[in-house]
């Protein structure tokens, strides 16, 4: 901490005390097709905020199918899950209930327990542009220690457009064809404007898995093939009421249906004698429906006021059975059935009002301020049994498997954007968030939890002339607990007893950030920055007692650790012009991530579990209208992860993976272009080693081709 400290003060001392004025970025600006990325980048260089913008042609020239192709390309971002395969974000080496997504600035119900959201289920074609922050200001909500994507859906454009996208993918690991349709039609009709679009993308992936444990003289295999069939609709229409007025009604569509068949068996290393064998069968399905109804009016004096109401519903439906087989013969032992049906249901009502008004010394000022009500209502019904081989039925699955969470959370924020001087902006805010839950099982345990989060924040940036300027930040976020973590659960294990705890709080980080930025004419950009955070009562599952009547000791989640995360990263995007190839761009970022947390049951300090200690991507973009030809080549790099978390079991780790993807574009007509892409083109492998154990994992390649058409 106190290194990058060091370099907040030097670099904030460098800054002096000039200001330029501030102009509040606005998203409507960035919306012309042309000049998408030089407005991406200008309106990075005047927020007052530290800002990443991805545009929709980005994403389109580097093949990315879905939102979490596209993020994985960025600092301090990657995926949990199978190689080469896109789900679940983790920012800085957190896990995955650290990070906020949002959709058109407020959060989906995505029916994960750890409050996720699968960015697999977003296709590109519904984006219009993706905003990253590190570090968010009072305006967004606090639940963002990791930090904060935010997905803009497109919008109404100011003519008429119309795009179509027809392509097929083939996944050699699965040996299986997919196909891809979308299509979009958006215009503006005196007073009316209107968006229709959607997408339907059937695809498969294939996955092997083999696992070696000496000490054990045991092997193990894996074959899974997985088909997933997203359809997805974005709706938008709005009323033009005069210059002053604006209202909206944007709803939204997602379907996810997933099925998977696994089989996985369990041999002597030795002799290759089976031991035992799983086959599996799944079928999830996610539905999630979002209705939105916004009011804007702009005041004469510049002020100006939005109203917004939203409805969404996500509902999971998940169907598995698992047929076992035992002994070297592999005879028949049992089934087992599991269902689980998950419903999240959540209303939004916000009002934000926003005042520029010239302060003492005639600085210029933009006050923020707004209240926000979530009611978020969470239903899970499981069920899990089993069918032995002469027929008999037992109910494995307890009544405390199944419950029921609601939480209303109430949130006021004020925010002022101050131009002290032609250079220099600072932004204090500060958000308060009151949250209340309460907590069922079917089985009758009852909890209740009510906590108050005070979380200011403060963001400065400062132009220092001939491009460069300095930016600064820190902020106070949360990690809300994972929702069954806060059900009064009881369940008795073989040597345990797991409990759930209604009084967890949320874990707190205060955020530090600094940086220094070059830009270069309106298409380039060098960046260096460092951050550092400081998290308390994180969450960790810890022996409390032992149970009177069982003897067993009780298990349960409780607020007790603290941790820290530091990095620091470097990012350019830059056009080779100045080696004679202007139509190349560069774009590359490198992260080293750093981390400390003190075992709460040994004392030792070790590092975050399955944090990677470097990420670093590449990618050079060939673009050139004369020919109508437009390509990339991405290189995407996560290095070793270490896991030191049980002592008892020792060291694992996981080796450092290489993912390169290649993409080309081919202007055929006016308005006609065909797409081709390969995805982990060198079929690159995972490999985890845990003492004498050796575990091996690819996904083979994705090759996608495509024909889109634009007016």
């Amino acid at each position: 901490m106190k290194r990058l400290l060091t370099l907040s003060f030097c670099i904030l001392t460098l800054c002096g005390a000039e200001a330029a004025a501030f102009e509040v970025p606005k998203v409507k600006e960035i919306l012309v097709e042309e000049t998408e990325e030089t407005k991406a980048l200008k309106e990075r260089r005047e927020s007052s905020y530290a800002k990443t913008v991805i545009t929709r042609k980005e994403m389109e020239e580097l093949g990315g199918q879905t939102a979490a192709d596209v993020l994985r390309r960025l600092p301090r971002l990657y995926f949990s899950g199978p190689p080469a395969t896109n789900k679940d974000i983790r920012m800085v080496g957190l896990d995955k209930e650290f990070q906020n997504v949002l959709i058109n600035g407020n959060r989906p119900p995505g029916g994960g327990e750890k409050r996720e959201f699968a960015l697999d289920r977003i296709p590109v074609e519904m984006i219009e542009r993706i905003e990253i922050l590190k570090n968010p200001t009072a305006a967004y909500d606090s639940d963002a220690i990791a930090g904060l994507v935010n997905i803009v859906l497109k919008e109404e454009p100011k003519t008429a457009s119309f795009s179509s996208y027809a392509g097929l993918s083939y996944n050699d690991m699965a040996d299986k064809l997919g196909n891809k349709l979308a299509l979009s039609y958006g215009n503006r009709i005196g007073p009316w404007g209107f968006i229709f679009g959607g997408t339907r993308n059937d695809e498969y992936r294939g996955n092997e898995k083999s696992k070696e444990d000496g000490s054990k003289d045991e092997a193990e295999s894996e074959t899974e093939v997985v088909r997933t069939i997203t359809s997805s609709l974005n709706l938008g229409v709005t009323y033009h009421l005069g210059k002053s007025d604006r209202i909206s009604f944007k709803p939204y569509w997602l379907r996810q249906t997933e099925k998977k068949e696994k089989e996985k068996l369990v041999s002597t290393l030795s002799t290759g004698t089976p031991k035992s064998k799983n086959i599996e069968g799944e079928t999830k399905e996610q539905e999630l429906q979002s209705y939105g109804l916004e009011w804007e009016h702009r005041f004469s004096g510049g002020a100006g006021l939005k109203v917004f109401v939203s409805y969404s519903e996500n509902d999971e439906d998940k169907d598995k059975t698992t047929e076992q087989y035992k002994d070297s013969t592999l005879t028949f032992d049992k089934d087992t059935f599991e269902k689980e049906k998950k419903q999240d249901k959540e209303s939004v009502a916000s009002i934000d009002y926003k005042m520029p008004f010239i302060g003492p010394f005639e600085t210029e000022h933009i006050l923020s301020s707004g209240v926000k009500y979530r009611d978020k209502d969470r239903n899970v019904d499981k069920t899990v049994y089993e069918v032995n081989k002469s027929g008999k039925t037992t109910v494995t699955s307890t009544a405390d498997d199944s419950y029921r969470v609601e939480e209303k959370i109430t949130a006021f924020y004020l925010l002022d954007e101050a131009s002290l001087s032609e250079r220099l902006v600072i932004s204090p805010g500060l958000r308060v968030e009151i949250t209340d839950g309460g907590y069922l099982t079917s089985g009758g345990r009852e909890g209740k939890g009510s906590f108050t989060d005070w979380n200011p924040s403060l963001h400065v940036l400062y132009k220092l002339g001939k491009g460069y300027q300095a930016r600064a930040s820190l902020a106070r976020t949360i990690g809300r607990p994972s929702f069954k973590d806060k059900v009064p659960t009881r369940s008795e294990k073989k040597d345990k007893i797991e409990e759930g705890n209604p009084d967890l709080k949320a874990s707190k980080s205060m955020n530090y950030e600094v940086g220094l930025e070059k830009y270069f004419d309106t298409t380039g950009v060098i960046a260096v920055g460092a951050f550092y955070k400081d998290v308390k009562d994180v969450i960790e599952k810890l022996e409390i007692g032992t149970d009177t009547t069982s003897g067993k000791p009780i298990v349960k989640p409780v607020n007790v650790s603290d941790a820290s995360i530091e990095g620091i990263e470097l990012e350019a995007k830059v056009n080779l012009g100045f080696m004679w190839l202007r139509d190349f761009t560069l774009s590359a970022n490198y992260t080293l991530l750093g981390s400390e947390v003190q075992d709460p049951t040994t004392g030792v300090t070790r590092r975050l579990k399955d944090q990677p200690e470097t990420l670093a991507n590449a990618i050079l973009r060939y673009d050139s209208g004369k020919r109508g030809l437009s390509a990339s080549l991405g290189m995407n790099y996560i290095g070793e992860k270490i896991d030191e978390s049980d002592p008892a079991k020792g060291r694992k780790a996981e080796k450092a993976f290489t993912q390169w993807d290649i993409s080309v574009k081919k202007t055929l007509f006016r308005h006609a272009s065909l797409f081709g892409s390969v995805i982990n083109m060198f079929n690159e492998k995972r490999e985890k080693i845990d003492g004498s154990k050796l575990e091996k994992e690819e996904v083979g390649r994705t090759f996608l081709v495509g024909l889109r058409y634009e007016l």
